[in-house]
């Protein structure tokens, strides 16, 4: 029997209903009806009555849920006995430098207190951290979400707003906030193709139908702010990378857009694994 087939039984039976269900898991509605659909054959029963208002347990039903709680308690409870001979207490954490600097590094104590002995994989662009997961390289990513495969688990750590930087000279430095008009008319020093912040600028800029005058691209963050305080143009960046700005020659201003930020999220390809360091690293 999967388990999981279980976990997603009482998810919706907890729930009433397969789209909120299937969204909790993050999994896909037709996945889900899969899995319901599999249970229901393999003991020969009806589980749910359907309804336009969701679901409700039969009798039958009932019947596997209270002994699906049992059983999965008592899974839960085995799984943590075998925790200390478990082969995965060494962790590979794909991830790209600042991410590492701001969210990992003060965590490792916590990791290693729990008995995992962490390696870091870095790679300077968001697209290569995603291909160290793909091809099995890392265990898990700490890196910006974007929409996954539904095998793969996720957890958001932290949201980050978007600051648009400039000299301080710049007449957009006394604003409150900046508007994407505003930033169409400037020449703008990005991060090249692959950057999470630049795909999410273009989709925004796209959807307001304002064009994206990007004059420069570069590779990393130390070259752009070089760029920006010496007259190259404005960056966006999110909010933890603006501590670290120049205050005597660097302002940064909000942008002005209710999806003007990005997301960090713990990406694995297994559930357990995932779950049990996202609560270490929140």
């Amino acid at each position: 029997m999967n388990t999981e087939f279980l976990k997603g039984f009482m998810e919706t039976a907890q729930t009433k209903s397969i789209s909120k269900a299937s969204e909790a898991l993050h999994i896909s509605h037709t996945a889900l009806s899969k899995q319901l659909r599999s249970l229901e054959q393999q003991f020969d029963v009806q589980l749910f009555v359907r309804s336009s208002q969701g679901v409700e347990l039969t009798d039958a039903g009932k019947i596997l849920y209270e002994s699906s709680r049992a059983l999965l308690d008592h899974i839960s409870a085995l799984t943590k006995s075998l925790e200390p001979y478990k082969i995965w207490q060494r962790i590979r954490i794909g991830t790209v430098p600042d991410i590492a600097s701001q969210y990992l590094l003060a965590s490792l104590h916590k990791l290693e207190k729990h008995g995992h002995e962490v390696e870091l994989v870095f790679r300077q662009s968001t697209t290569d951290v995603y291909k160290l997961l793909f091809n099995g390289e890392v265990d898990l990513l700490v890196a910006e979400r974007i929409s996954m495969h539904p095998s793969i688990w996720m957890g958001d750590l932290y949201r980050e707003p978007l600051f648009v930087v400039m000299p301080k000279e710049h007449p957009f430095a006394a604003k409150e906030a900046i508007t994407l008009s505003e930033l169409s008319s400037q020449p703008l020093v990005l991060y090249t193709e692959g950057c999470t912040i630049r795909a999410k600028l273009t989709d925004l800029f796209t959807q307001m139908n304002y064009p994206m005058n990007i004059k420069t691209e570069v590779n990393f963050k130390e070259v752009i702010l070089g760029y920006v305080v010496n007259g190259g143009g404005l960056t966006v960046l999110p909010e933890p990378n603006i501590t670290q700005l120049s205050t005597d020659r660097l302002v940064s201003v909000p942008l002005s857009h209710p999806d003007a930020q990005r997301t960090i999220a713990v990406f694995s390809t297994n559930r357990a694994k995932g779950q049990k360091l996202f609560r270490l690293l929140s």
